[in-house]
């Protein structure tokens, strides 16, 4: 029998595919490894928990929770509560920086609580995010992403969406209010939470909370954000779909794509089992 007693899953990019789904061979493979192993699924995302959850139920396994990066770890008890093991928002006066340079420019604004989801308009961006996640914003409109709307200590996540060339210009005047604040930059997407919300610490402490250590995880993750907890799990494995240029250790497992059911024939490979081989 495997040494490996917990599953950290990375969301997008890994246990979903570019349909925004679960495979039914993964999502089998996980199950059987959570009923039968005895294996705890942890679910570490940059998503916040309402979107979370319902990857959770898509499952149809209890999980605990890494979400916003690291920022709100969940412990997910044996009587289905959760604990909170801790919260790391961003700085306030940094968010309210942060919202103040957004606001004089055209991009889409999101702000993001520990329950709630604004957005300063509706448009192609917000839809997106929306459908990408199956969470409504909660409210819309520039005054709910104002700093005077927002209770202190509240923002666990910004994210500003548009063009590449309104993002260009924004991107040097966030990074020059010098918060101690991580900037993640893709064409059409800044996304900024807490340098000290961080995936292999949260795991770490959701392991230690559960009664193991970090060499009883196997982790799965396809982005630099995922790199230091895939190199310091018992069982560390990339994705196919990770960009070339991420530099990962040998030492880390590969596998197939999101698109190929690359958690599930791994979940096989570390969990043998007689059953039928499905895919």
């Amino acid at each position: 029998m495997t040494g490996l007693r917990i599953l950290a899953l990375d969301i997008d990019g890994t246990l979903i595919g570019s349909d925004k789904r679960i495979a039914s061979f993964t999502a089998s493979e996980i199950r059987r490894v959570a009923e039968t192993e005895g294996v705890h699924v942890i679910l570490v995302t940059a998503r916040g928990p309402q979107s979370t959850a319902l990857i959770e139920e898509q499952l149809g396994v209890r999980s605990s929770y890494a979400t916003y990066g690291g920022a709100l770890v969940w412990a997910r008890e044996a009587d289905g509560r959760f604990s909170t093991l801790s919260e790391t928002p961003l700085d306030d006066g940094a968010t309210a920086r942060f919202l103040e340079l957004a606001a004089a420019t055209d991009v889409h604004v999101g702000v993001y609580t520990r329950d709630d989801w604004f957005v300063n308009r509706l448009d192609y961006w917000g839809l997106r995010e929306a459908r990408n996640t199956s969470v409504w914003p909660s409210d819309v409109g520039a005054d709910y992403v104002r700093p005077s709307a927002l209770a202190a200590g509240a923002v666990f996540k910004v994210m500003f969406r548009g063009e590449s060339a309104a993002l260009d210009a924004l991107e040097g005047p966030l990074r020059e209010v010098g918060a101690d604040a991580f900037i993640h930059r893709v064409p059409h997407v800044i996304e900024i939470i807490s340098s000290r919300a961080v995936k292999l610490p949260a795991v770490t402490a959701l392991a230690s909370h559960l009664g193991h250590e970090l060499r009883d995880v196997i982790a799965f993750g396809d982005s630099l954000s995922d790199l230091e907890l895939l190199e310091n799990a018992g069982v560390g494995v990339l994705m196919a779909n990770a960009s070339k240029s991420l530099g990962a250790s040998p030492a880390i497992e590969r596998t197939l794509s999101n698109d190929e059911d690359g958690i599930g024939v791994m979940l096989r490979k570390h969990f043998p089992t007689s059953a039928p081989f499905r895919t």
